[in-house]
């Protein structure tokens, strides 16, 4: 195990729930996004519709893989 590995513990509550909570607003925001530009259409509608559903995947897996990062840290 690793210096870091060790040292690591977890967030405090009032730290991590506000930034679950922007992060929820920005998958939500781009969710939106994508959803209107693909109604839109068209080759740039998709373009920008194709980019607004990866940022809400990729935001929505950084949130999961962190709330199991905390989970697993609170456990200990």
């Amino acid at each position: 195990m690793t210096a870091v590995a060790r040292s690591a513990r977890r967030r405090p509550l009032w730290l991590t729930l506000p930034l679950y909570a922007a992060l929820l607003v920005v998958a939500g925001i781009n969710a939106w996004a994508a959803e209107f530009w693909l109604r839109v259409g068209g080759q740039l509608g998709m373009a920008i519709g194709g980019g607004a559903v990866v940022v809400v995947l990729v935001v929505g897996l950084l949130l999961a893989v962190d709330v199991r990062r905390q989970w697993l840290l609170g456990r200990d």
